[in-house]
């Protein structure tokens, strides 16, 4: 192996007693290197595919024609193939080129001939394809904006596609052919104009075409509208902007607040304000304003508006006579506060109080109309749930409203009954009656509890039922404690429930007892109350001295602004001794 075949027939004459010699000489066989390189570079290039077959179409194969390769090589890590082995007239052809690379057709195809002990070479060059690169910049600062969007297209009309720039204001193309192409801008970064011109560039092989694209930033323009006397923002005018020949830019209309802010995109220049429709209440301002805007800035200006305007009074009285302090029906109050919104926007205008006259009277309002709300009621009274509407339609209109309060009563209630004797081991039973909230105001933080004395082990509790609907919970403590702990909780209160409750059921250690255990409402309305009464079922300790007693004490209370209102109830037990037998008489 590794030498050529020699088949010319040799002569010899061979004579008795004469030993006769015939050489045959072979020639090494040759060797084909191809090189692969990159043509700008010269650097190798791995991994292209080459065929290789003899003239007559024939394969050439690798290891001296023992494996089959069907002709197919691909350069190695040094952008060659080498094959031994090999005699005769080669053709050699690239078929697959690399990503990213074009082939050279002029040399795509090769022919060569290798001689025996004879080694040829031949190096192919492929060009990078061209590449396109874009880059998009700050007009005044030079500096790269991410974000923007381009249209790419052959000028033939093909699209290549709609590209970002990243973060880097950068959008790469690198296997974009060559030839020429048409780059549009079709969305902008925020706070820059949009650039539509086409801009055309020349992409070639070996080399990237660079396109740079600047844009100018927009500027902005943000308008306040205020009161001409309270300077307080006025919602809902609407404003046309113009640009410097009079073309509308667009409508706007204030917020809440009074602002106007115009960011759309605003080249820099001259514009044209025009207040086109006023708020309610006020007269429309059409004397226009100019402004100018600015490479990048935002232009602000300040446009108040003249009022016409009017008053709200309120007369806060009495609904009926006050217990507490004496007062009649009808009387003057002071000390009611209330707030004014205007009712379109929901913006509070103003905030006034009662005097000693019982009137309160608001600023000068523009016209329109408002809600008034009672959020602080006088001393002793309650304050009115409901909203109260008043409509300014003139200059100089006073529109006066006269409102009442029902006298504020609050109260609580309970009671307890239990044993009036018990002795040691005895059961004992506490019934419990007029729970309740006899105010007619509703009470936050609502409760009622039961203080259990020492004498006595509480063992289940019957929770008793209550006229209004909703849910409570019902927590105690223990004597070596005084965090709460909770028995149960989101109880009915339509249901009459019964909850054990001895030291065994709550796992109380030896030396532990309940000493208090409350019920919690939370919230309850004027004039909630029991309706089956709840009982405590405890038992006497052991050991209780005859004619000592012991008590229990029960409470309940609730808020009203913020101030506590409690009762409380007693009962005593009293102990008693067992009877001792009577002495035997008679025979």
């Amino acid at each position: 192996e590794g030498y050529v075949l020699d088949t010319t027939p040799k002569s010899i004459k061979i004579k008795v007693g004469e030993a006769q010699t015939l050489r045959f000489y072979n020639q090494k066989q040759g060797c084909i290197v191809v090189k692969k390189l990159d043509k700008q570079t010269g650097e190798p290039l791995a991994g292209v595919e080459f065929q290789i077959t003899y003239s007559d179409g024939s394969y050439l194969d690798d290891d001296y024609g023992h494996l089959s390769s069907k002709g197919l090589y691909k350069t190695d890590a040094n952008g060659e193939i080498r094959i031994s082995g090999v005699v005769g007239t080669l053709v050699i052809t690239e078929t697959k080129p690399l990503p990213g690379y074009v082939m050279d057709e002029g040399t795509r195809t090769q022919t060569v001939k290798v001689n025996a002990s004879d080694t040829q070479t031949i190096t192919v060059y492929n060009t990078k394809i061209g590449g396109l690169t874009i880059i998009k910049k700050d007009e005044e600062t030079g500096e790269r904006i991410k974000g923007v969007q381009f249209e790419v297209r052959k000028l033939n009309g093909e699209i290549v596609g709609t590209y970002t720039t990243d973060k880097n204001g950068v959008i790469n193309l690198p296997e974009a052919e060559k030839g020429w192409y048409q780059v549009v801008e079709l969305k902008a970064a925020k706070g820059y104009q949009l650039d539509d011109t086409p801009h055309q560039i020349e992409v070639k092989d070996g080399g990237t075409a660079t396109l740079e694209i600047t844009n100018r930033q927009t500027g902005s323009a943000l308008i306040h509208k205020v009161d001409s006397l309270t300077g307080e923002g006025i919602y809902g005018v609407t404003f046309l902007l113009s640009d410097a020949k009079g073309n509308p830019v667009g409508t706007y209309q204030s917020d809440n607040e009074g602002y106007v802010y115009i960011d759309q995109g605003l080249a820099d220049g001259k514009y044209t304000i025009r207040e086109i429709e006023c708020a309610d209440g006020y007269i429309l301002d059409t004397q226009p304003k100019t402004i100018y805007v600015q490479y990048g800035g935002c232009t602000t200006i300040t446009w108040p508006n003249t009022a016409v305007r009017g008053q709200i009074q309120i007369i806060k009285k009495s609904a009926d006579y006050n217990p507490t302090n004496g007062l009649p029906a009808g009387t003057l109050l002071e000390g009611a506060t209330f707030e004014i919104y205007n009712e379109r926007n929901g913006n509070k205008v103003d905030t006034i109080v009662t005097g000693a006259n019982g009137l309160a009277s608001s600023k000068q309002l523009p016209l329109g109309r408002y809600t008034i709300r009672e959020t602080k009621a006088p001393a002793n009274y309650g304050a009115s749930s409901e909203t109260y509407t008043a409509v300014l339609e003139y200059s100089g209109q006073i529109v006066k409203l006269e409102i009442t309060n029902k006298s504020l009563s609050t109260g609580v209630s309970i009671e307890k009954t239990g044993p009036k004797e018990a002795t040691s081991g005895q059961p004992v039973r506490y019934v419990f009656s007029r729970i309740g909230n006899n105010s007619n105001v509703m009470l936050q933080s609502f409760y009622w509890r039961d203080t259990l004395p020492a004498a006595v082990r509480l063992d289940k509790v019957v929770t008793g039922t209550y006229n209004f609907p909703g849910t409570y919970k019902i927590v105690y403590k223990v004597n070596n404690t005084g965090d709460y702990r909770t028995l149960a909780d989101s109880l009915s209160t339509s249901r009459n429930y019964t909850l054990a409750a001895s030291p065994t059921a709550l796992g109380l250690a030896a030396n532990e007892r309940v000493t208090e255990i409350m019920f919690v409402f939370g919230q309850v309305p004027g004039g909630f109350s029991q309706v089956e009464a709840p009982m405590l079922h405890c038992k006497a300790v052991s050991g209780l001295t005859a004619g000592s007693s012991f008590v229990n004490v029960a409470d309940v209370g609730g808020t009203h602004d913020g101030v506590w209102v409690q009762a409380v109830s007693r009962w005593v037990t009293t102990v008693y001794g067992k009877p001792k037998p009577l002495p035997k008489t008679g025979y």
